[in-house]
């Protein structure tokens, strides 16, 4: 079998890598390793802005949904007894089976 001249040079220029020779004479090989700790700063970099901004985002303060208001204007709307001054927030309503006595 004959190789191809392009096949030789290819496995010529490539020996230097796979013979006996230490990494760190390869050229390939410092490039390879000069861009490995550049990779890691920059993913942590990235996982900290994250979850900075996730972090930030959660400690705001919710406003409420409704107002006392217009809670006070549903229960009535629905036949309630508005009791927000006693218990904030509370509408109480009269038991079906208690509205109607034989």
């Amino acid at each position: 079998m004959v190789m191809p001249e392009r096949l030789k040079r290819a496995m010529a220029r490539m020996a230097p890598l796979t013979s006996g020779m230490s990494g760190a004479a390869s050229p390939m090989a410092r490039g390879r390793r000069a861009r490995a700790p550049l990779k890691l700063v920059g993913a942590a970099l990235l996982c900290v802005g994250v979850a900075g901004v996730l972090g930030g985002c959660a400690g705001w303060p919710q406003a409420p949904t409704y107002t006392d208001a217009e809670l006070k204007a549903m229960c009535e709307r629905r036949g309630g007894w508005w009791r927000g001054d006693l218990i904030a927030g509370y509408c109480e309503f009269q038991a079906a089976s208690l509205s109607q006595s034989p």
